[in-house]
């Protein structure tokens, strides 16, 4: 992966008015869970931003792919009631599960450097090495880095219901809370295979990275041995 290799993603209305129902949606069902400990307005904004990720990714590969690309927020039967299964879409005559990770760029780092010093986010543990998913359990056999240059939004509400209240009365709501205009920029940073995955945790030392203020540790797949979005869709193409 190089700086020649970062794709800007589509952002269309389309993308915009699935991403807002959708997210809608999820967050009715983790704030009910109480799964994070974040404010209203950042879950709001962690979840949007995840979802349009995905959703600019699936809207830039169905064109190019002529096997098959399957959202499972588009045949899911849960009504959203349920988490995610660990994996976001399906691709290829093989149905390979794939994972899109969205981040923002530690104090706005170029793309070289991003590259250089990053890794695509893979969760090897969520509290801090109490329990761990090794690479060779991990559900997606794809996984993919996408990231913003945003700025997340975290304040405007102290109440959970309140804002779910709010949103669903309006959904163009979000657009206000969350200011949706600086996700308009998805930059692909590459992706790589479980098989990847496995092999660098046998090899790097460290084999895990995580940073402050989370209770996650993640496994090491550095970006600048990722694979490109061209490779991406030969790959699917081929299997």
């Amino acid at each position: 992966m190089t700086v020649n290799d970062v794709v800007i993603l589509p952002f269309n209305d389309k993308i915009l008015a699935k991403t807002l129902a959708n997210a809608i949606k999820k967050f009715r069902y983790v704030y009910s869970t109480m799964m994070y400990n974040r404010t209203p307005v950042e879950l709001l904004d962690n979840i949007f931003m995840g979802d349009l990720a995905k959703n600019a990714l699936l809207e830039y590969l169905r064109p190019l792919c002529q096997k098959p690309v399957i959202d499972y927020d588009e045949i899911r039967t849960d009504n959203f009631l349920e988490p995610d299964p660990g994996w976001d879409f399906q691709v290829g005559t093989k149905l390979m599960k794939v994972e899109v990770k969205s981040s923002i760029p530690t104090n706005s780092e170029s793309h070289q450097a991003i590259i250089n010093k990053r890794d695509i986010k893979i969760t090897a543990s969520h509290d801090k090495g109490k329990t761990w998913i090794q690479p060779k359990d991990l559900e997606s056999e794809l996984h993919v880095q996408v990231y913003f240059y945003a700025k997340p939004c975290k304040e405007g509400y102290n109440q959970f219901d309140i804002l779910y209240r709010d949103v669903i009365a309006d959904s163009s709501t979000i657009h206000r809370v969350i200011n949706t205009d600086k996700y308009k920029q998805p930059f692909f940073f590459g992706w790589n295979k479980k098989f990847s995955v496995i092999s660098y945790s046998q090899t790097l030392k460290p084999n895990t990275w995580t940073f402050e203020k989370t209770s996650r540790i993640y496994w090491r797949c550095p970006i600048k041995e990722a694979l490109t979005l061209q490779q991406l869709v030969e790959y699917v193409n081929n299997n």
